[in-house]
């Protein structure tokens, strides 16, 4: 096995780029020295998150609003002597270029980097730049559906008992979305204008912090390999074949047909077990309730959502990598998939079974709407015609790039209540002003009654344990290839 013999001398990092300790780990192989700096701030607030950093803890993140405008004699402070800058949000001025000429290499943290630094001037200056760009892992199309779930659960919810299988369906798997992904608690702190807290306190963190540490700063894992099970639930086979199709390991038990050895082990070895209290008897009940109460949900105390999806439309504009996980996923899941791309498919149209039609079309016959165009790539691609062809009473579901819809647009008609949206991206941060609503003053953040039969969350779509583990990695990477090839 080759080993990396060469070091580089000093490393900085810029804004919030999240290091698990086996990153650090890696890190501290890969440089002599390591600098990091949790946000970059405005100038005027430096020195006071310095002196009392714990003022900043319920306060917004600056990191979103300032990297753009940071001061560039605050950067040069920063990265004075770097040879590698790694970087998330945070513009590179080309005086930071010029003016070392030790700097190797620019990694970003993300799926952009062309409007980040001068991709030309650093070329000529010998400065390698690199990026993340397929940072989105399978945690994006579990976004999509998760939000998909968390609209039905909003909108179709009655406090009526379960009667059927689809009711049952419906309650599982919103449930599941729900306590591995954490949604609602993102767009609760989305609306109350705390959108970027989470982002803030990874940044305070010592970067050094433990597995305890990385759970209450990122909660959400992915419902990939999941162990979940059911418990003498009836007329369950549609609620397995829609969990393995978002890749669940969902199993059911019936009391009366095992062994209690085999009993005993289903019950330990799922992470969630959902049962039925009117199939099993008293005696039982308060048995397993009271030895596995973290993990028993009776589906007799969820709430009922009637929607069934019957070969429903499922309209997906951008057909890429992301693109085509979602109509697999789809399918599974007994969706119609239609699709929208620059550059049409014939190839995994005939794979997957899917249709290729124009925008106008998708936009007016999809009962579902799920945008996965690449970043800053497709400006206003659904423009205000487009949005106002979408069929009332229809999802749309954006997860990839705010900037590719007109938002003044699909506010009005969410306004009017004449769609159902999941929104996790927004032509800016998601104020007020920016969902096509006045604000009271500079700091009215807040998104209440307004928008209140609809999704609105913060960058859920990429943020998993699980996907910022891999994510970090790939930066990682580069910095990795980088000496090998040196």
């Amino acid at each position: 096995m080759n080993k990396i013999n060469k070091k580089f001398e000093k490393v900085v990092v810029l804004d919030t780029v999240i290091l698990y300790p086996e990153h650090r780990k890696l890190l501290n192989k890969l440089s002599e020295q390591i600098l990091e700096y949790p946000s970059s701030l405005p100038e005027g607030l430096e020195k006071q998150y310095q002196d009392s950093p714990e003022l900043f803890v319920n306060k917004r993140c600056y990191t979103e609003i300032a990297s753009d405008d940071t001061p560039t004699q605050l950067l040069m402070n920063r990265v004075d002597g770097a040879d590698v800058i790694i970087s998330c949000w945070t513009n590179i001025p080309d005086e930071v270029l010029k003016l070392n000429p030790q700097l190797k290499l620019i990694v970003f943290w993300t799926h952009e980097k062309e409007h980040r630094v001068n991709l030309e001037l650093a070329k000529e200056l010998g400065i390698t730049v690199v990026n993340v760009p397929d940072y989105g892992t399978e945690s994006v199309t579990e976004a999509v559906f998760a939000g998909f779930w968390q609209l039905i659960h909003k909108n179709f919810t009655s406090t009526s008992s379960i009667e059927n299988e689809n009711q049952t369906s419906n309650a599982i798997i919103n449930y599941v979305f729900t306590y591995f992904r954490k949604i609602q608690v993102n767009e609760k702190n989305t609306r109350s204008g705390k959108f970027t807290h989470h982002f803030h306190k990874i940044g305070q963190a010592k970067f050094d912090f433990d597995q305890k540490n990385i759970d209450q700063l990122i909660p959400e894992k992915l419902v990939e390999d999941k162990k979940v099970g059911l418990l003498n639930i009836s007329n369950s086979n549609e609620t397995i074949a829609k969990l393995h199709a978002l890749k669940v390991n969902c199993k059911k038990h019936t009391l009366k047909d095992n062994s209690l050895a085999t009993f005993y082990k289903f019950l330990t070895e799922n992470e969630l077990i959902f049962m039925d209290s009117k199939n099993i008897d008293a005696a039982t009940l308060k048995k397993i309730s009271a030895m596995f109460t973290n993990k028993l949900i009776d589906i007799q105390e969820l709430d009922s959502a009637e929607y069934s999806i019957n070969n429903n439309i499922f309209g997906i504009v951008g057909l890429g990598r992301i693109g085509i996980t979602v109509a697999k996923t789809a399918k599974k899941l007994g969706f119609t998939v239609i699709y929208y791309s620059r550059t049409r498919k014939p190839e995994i149209e005939k794979e997957l079974d899917i249709k290729y039609v124009d925008l106008k079309e998708l936009v007016s016959t999809s009962d579902v709407v799920s945008i996965h165009v690449p970043a800053y790539k497709a400006e206003n691609l659904l423009n205000k015609d487009l949005i106002n062809r979408l069929k009332p009473g229809s999802f749309f579901i954006n997860t990839a790039d705010g900037n590719a819809i007109d938002q003044n647009a699909l506010t009005n008609r969410m306004l009017r209540n004449e769609i159902f949206a999941y929104l996790d991206v927004y032509p800016g941060l998601p104020r007020k002003d920016i969902l096509g609503m006045e604000m009271n003053d500079k700091t009215d953040w807040k998104i209440k009654k307004e928008l209140s039969n609809h999704v609105l969350a913060y960058r859920v779509g990429w943020k998993t344990q699980e996907s910022i583990r891999v994510k970090t990695y790939k930066l990682l990477g580069h910095l990795t290839d980088y000496l090998i090839k040196q």
